[in-house]
């Protein structure tokens, strides 16, 4: 299964490949010159020329003249230039730095603050798109043979998990290798190892797994695990450079190998994993990969970097030196503006960023930082061959973020992050993020990854986006301190999630996860808490959510955890999902509301309140949700409309007005589709509705999709879902015009 997923996913990316190459290139198409004129036009001009500029001249011309005039040569020696002059000219309309083509490389971050406010950094037009690096270059033609397959060129500088042959990502030498290497890979893709034993096997915690799903496990068991016979040999070199990345669940985290004691087959780390190994049996299927390891440099694709012999190793394809250049991104971050004001990025590729070797929950590093700014633009820019986040937005109002493309990044593309500070005036809001293509995010870090992580306190908008290939999420909301219920006004949010294509998202290597997944703090999950002031106020409306593939369970449309509380979620299409198409982990005022849904998966169509997330079976969390008028076509015999530990007898949701459809037919399922109040267990239609009160005016007749093979949800004409108050929702154009595809 995971070996025909791989394949699948290699073919279909081919597939995306070719397309956005043959339309744009690897970038969106350009403002034109007429627009960049229109825009910029009136602005005080500087230019830039990293192979032909000077950082002592003036930057006043797009090209040196006889008088020792001409552009600067870096963006350290621009912004310097810049705000020397500023001090003698004013600039009515702001200033514009144009880029002229070609590579700028960026060795140090280019910190920008107040002084640099009205800021537009733009391509040169006319030029080639200019490509922004945070990398090393190797030249093909400085490398030398080793062997029959290693190649090898002196190198002084740091390594680094993000290393590029042109625009194909390499992998550090691990074992096991991948089984074909496409430049495309991710660093947590299969084949694994698997974990032998545990450290410490108690009756809560022990390696045959006595919780399924979770077990209680001593802390003890994060310092390391009993390996199997060869999968790690004590006498590789330079073991404390390597690092072991262990999967647990919803998370796979790094450790870096401290000692390993050969006699008893057993690997400590340095520092102990924050989460016990066993601590999620099935879920992590004990897999692991050992990275870093010049002993297992043997496939094509990957390197090994020895900073202590300044020599850097690879197995490149055959020729492929010939043509192409090796890049090692050094760069943490390239720009960070703080205390800024209308600043803005045009027509401008970045590639090649650090990660600073972080593992963990965060959003920085990012290739773009901006603090405590406004008015800040990304427009028609690219990012690709990044090692962690591509735009990271920390406490900055008025962020537009507008047709861009995303591809191969570590871990966010977007991340913005508020601090829970309510009275902050520069708390995140009028964030804007439309229009933009993701592909591929997640690559390094698996601390829950996803395209989109956005934070804030009012009007943050995320529309129209095609968002796919993340091995968890392909967007998130929240994670942050909540609002009382009445913060907004009725019919208003916080949160706006409208239009988006989200698709082919868990790619078979993490569970527990969404295509657009909102989760509350912490605390709401307390069993005693009133949950008036865990309201995210979130409305996601006519998206499209499709293929998802889990590593053991996961992959939900729409999933408010944590007792997240008021959202609506309404005229989306949900199909081929392998589980609930929206979830609600208890929480107060959530609806769904007119959704096409297609369940192809043997779990749940709707999620609720459950003993696992949220109080308990004696004390559950208050929760009032809504389900109602949705059409729900059921294609798996074994789908249910509740599962085991759904708690249906407290604040029985309120259902009505749905059309359900079973295809092909199951007299079982019909008996046992809907929940009883009994605990695990299900009843027919008719005893729902006798015993519950609800779903009284819902029917189950046939919805007569239009053309439900070809993945088109309208309602036919004479569907009897019409007759409920069910609208006919037509998002054939989100799938066909989201992004910069659409475009």
């Amino acid at each position: 299964m995971q070996r025909l997923f791989i394949t699948t996913f290699l073919l279909f990316q081919l597939v995306v490949g070719s397309r956005a190459k043959t339309k744009f290139g690897f970038c969106p198409p350009q403002l034109t010159p007429d627009e960049v004129y229109r825009r910029f036009g009136k602005s005080q001009k500087f230019y830039i020329d990293y192979n032909n500029g000077n950082d002592k001249w003036n930057g006043n011309l797009p090209d040196p003249d006889e008088f020792g005039n001409g552009p600067f040569k870096t963006f350290a020696g621009a912004i310097a230039g810049m705000r020397q002059t500023k001090k003698c000219v004013y600039a009515a309309s702001g200033v514009v730095l144009y880029v002229r083509g070609g590579t700028h490389f960026v060795d140090k971050t280019v910190i920008m603050d107040e002084r640099d406010n009205s800021l537009s950094i733009v391509a040169y037009p006319g030029d080639e798109r200019p490509l922004i690096s945070g990398a090393h270059r190797i030249p093909g033609s400085e490398f030398s043979k080793l062997d029959d397959k290693i190649y090898f060129a002196p190198y002084e500088g740091h390594c680094t998990k993000n290393v590029f042959l042109g625009r194909k990502r390499l992998l550090r030498a691990r074992k096991p290798s991948v089984e074909e290497w496409t430049g495309e890979n991710f660093t947590g893709e299969g084949p694994y190892l698997k974990i032998d034993n545990l450290l410490v096997n108690t009756e809560e915690c022990n390696y045959d797994g006595t919780g399924g799903f979770k077990q209680a496990c001593p802390p003890e068991n994060g310092d390391g695990f009993v390996y199997a016979d060869n999968d790690i040999n004590p006498n590789w070199s330079n073991l404390q450079k390597a690092d072991i990345l262990v999967f647990q669940a919803w998370i796979a985290e790094r450790g870096d190998i401290g000692e390993i004691d050969a006699k008893n087959k057993t690997v400590y780390f340095q520092e102990r994993l924050r989460t016990p190994i066993g601590t999620h049996p099935k879920p992590s299927g004990w897999r692991y990969i050992v990275e870093n390891v010049y002993e297992e440099l043997d496939s094509v694709g990957e390197y090994y970097c020895d900073e202590e012999k300044g020599m850097f190793y690879f197995i490149p394809p055959e020729g492929a030196l010939d043509t192409e250049d090796v890049y090692i991104a050094t760069t943490e971050v390239v720009f960070e503006a703080m205390y800024g004001e209308d600043i803005g990025f045009y027509n401008l590729e970045f590639r090649h960023g650090h990660d600073g070797h972080f593992e963990g929950y965060m959003e920085d590093p990012g290739l773009l930082q901006f603090v405590l700014s406004s008015k800040v633009t990304i427009e028609r820019c690219c990012f690709s061959n990044l090692g962690h986040t591509a735009i990271y937005v920390h406490a900055c109002t008025d962020v537009n973020i507008t047709e861009s493309i995303f591809t191969d990044i570590g871990y966010f593309a977007i991340g913005a992050k508020f601090d829970d500070d309510f009275d902050n005036p520069m708390a995140n809001k009028n964030i804007n993020i439309h229009r933009n293509t993701f592909q591929r995010c997640g690559v390094v870090n698996m601390f829950q990854p996803a395209c989109i992580i956005v934070q804030g306190i009012e009007n943050i908008k995320v529309t129209n986006n095609d968002i796919g290939f993340s091995p968890y999420a392909g967007i998130r909301i929240g994670w942050q301190a909540t609002f009382h219920w009445s913060y907004v006004e009725t019919d208003k949010y916080v949160f706006y999630i409208e239009r988006n294509h989200v698709h082919d998202f868990g790619l078979g290597l993490l569970n527990d996860f969404a295509g657009i997944y909102l989760s509350s703090n912490p605390e709401c999950s307390e069993a005693t808490l009133s949950l008036a002031t865990c309201y995210l106020h979130a409305y996601v409306s006519r998206n499209v959510i499709h293929k998802t593939i889990p590593y053991n369970y996961g992959g939900k449309g729409v999933y408010g955890d944590t007792a997240a509380s008021g959202l609506v979620v309404t005229e989306n299409w949900l199909y081929d999902l392998s589980e609930a198409a929206v979830n609600f982990h208890c929480g107060r005022y959530n609806y769904a509301l007119n959704n096409m849904i297609h369940q192809v998966a043997d779990g749940r169509v709707f999620g609720v309140c459950n003993s696992i997330v949220g109080g308990n079976e004696n004390e559950p969390l208050y929760q009032i949700m809504i389900f109602k008028e949705n059409v729900i076509y059921v294609s798996n015999v074994d789908a249910r409309l509740w599962r085991k530990s759904d708690l249906w007898d407290f604040f029985v949701p309120n259902l009505d007005y749905n059309d359900y459809f079973f295809n092909p037919a199951n007299d079982t399922q019909k008996k046992d589709f809907f929940p009883a109040r009994e605990q695990g267990k299900g009843v027919s239609f008719k005893k729902w509705q006798n015993e519950t009160g609800r779903d009284l005016h819902s029917i189950i007749k046939n919805p007569l999709y239009v053309d439900m093979e070809n993945e088109d949800f309208r309602l036919d004409c004479q569907s009897p879902a019409l007759d409920l108050g069910i609208k006919s929702i037509d998002n054939r154009h989100v799938r066909r015009l989201s992004g910069i595809f659409g475009v």
